[in-house]
């Protein structure tokens, strides 16, 4: 976990670009708003990333999520820890 702007970010899931599923939707085909920029540690190999915070509006709700191409064509996700 990594904590930005009194955030703390956990991590949620890993996935093939395009076929990732993230709050009940494929997260792939909504637009993604860049808004920050965070250190992130990997839950298994312990290497630090600097990921994309990025804002996404699905039925008129935001939601918020860190998230960085991790390998080819691989994704890793970021949740703000509530």
């Amino acid at each position: 976990m990594k904590t930005l702007n009194e955030k703390t970010w956990q991590y949620e899931k890993h996935g093939i670009d395009g076929e990732v599923e993230l709050f009940g939707v494929n997260i792939f085909d909504y637009k993604w708003e860049n808004t920050n920029t965070v250190a992130i540690l990997d839950p298994k190999y312990n290497n630090e990333y600097h990921f994309n915070v990025y804002k996404v509006i699905i039925d008129g709700k935001e939601y918020e999520f860190a998230a960085g191409e991790v390998s080819n064509n691989v994704w890793c996700f970021y949740l703000p820890k509530e």
